[in-house]
Formats: structure tokens, C-alpha cells, sequence
């Protein structure tokens, strides 16, 4: 076996113990998937359009990230969350997560996918980044029903 798929298959196991955590609500098995000092991305706030998500931004450090966590969860309430596909290769691996939810202050649902890109280092997850359209989660935030 070489080098690159003992990387690859750690990076696989790590990266599927984050989903199934995630996905099933385990808080505690995710953080510990986390290295201590992981660098988070979680998109790039833009002031005028996505300031409603006020969890979003850069943070540094599982503390950091259960913050962000727990403040997007005392907004959202997640009804569904499940890996559509994994591709991993070498210390990387790229998630895509159906996700379901709904914004407690105006009830309204949204739907998204999102790729989380992860760089895992010595069976940790060193960087976490997100990707998505944000405009459904904005707009039920702001509780645009618009012409539906």
C-alpha cells in the first residue's frame, strides 16, 4: 500500500465519522474530529446581503467553532441533514450535504446542498470550508415569502 492510500483511506474514515456525527446530531463526536486549532470557514460574510446569517465568518479553534455552531442552531431548527456524496484523495475530501431546515423566528423552511472541503492531518480535520448558494437561508431569515 502506498503513501497516498494510507492518506487517503484515513482521510476517508475521518471524513465519514464527521458526516455521521453531523448528520445524526452527535455534537461531541464532531468536535472531537476537529483538530484544536482547525481553521473554519464557513462562508465570507458580505456586508448588505448575508449579515442575516450572523453565525458565518472565519473561526480558529474548536471553541470558536462551537460557538458558530450553537448560534446557527439557536436560529435554525435542522429537520433533515444527510450525505449525497464523499470523494476523497489523499489529505482531502470534499462532503455534499442535503439540508432541510427551518428559521425559528418566521417558520420558514429552506432547503440547500452544500460541498464542505476538508484537509485532514494525522486523523484530524485541520480546515473545514463550506460552499453553497445562500439566498434560500437569507431569504427565510428574512422571512421573504415573496410571491410564493
Amino acid at each position: 500500500m502506498t503513501m497516498g492510500t494510507e492518506m487517503t483511506r484515513t482521510t476517508e474514515m475521518v471524513a465519514r465519522r464527521w458526516f455521521d456525527a453531523l448528520t445524526s446530531g452527535d455534537t461531541n463526536t464532531a468536535m472531537d474530529c476537529l483538530a484544536p486549532d482547525v481553521e473554519w470557514i464557513n462562508y465570507t460574510p458580505v456586508p448588505g446581503y448575508n449579515t442575516d446569517m450572523t453565525w458565518i465568518g472565519t473561526y480558529h479553534g474548536r471553541d470558536e467553532v462551537l460557538k458558530s455552531l450553537q448560534k446557527f442552531l439557536s436560529l435554525v431548527d435542522v429537520r433533515t441533514e444527510r450525505l449525497v456524496r464523499l470523494i476523497v484523495n489523499g489529505e482531502e475530501a470534499a462532503g455534499v450535504i442535503h439540508e432541510e431546515s427551518v428559521v425559528k423566528e418566521t417558520g420558514m423552511e429552506f432547503v440547500i446542498e452544500f460541498v464542505q472541503w476538508l484537509t485532514v492531518r494525522d486523523g484530524k480535520i485541520v480546515r473545514w470550508k463550506s460552499y453553497t448558494d445562500p439566498s434560500p437561508i437569507i431569504r427565510a431569515l428574512r422571512g421573504d415569502r415573496g410571491s410564493l
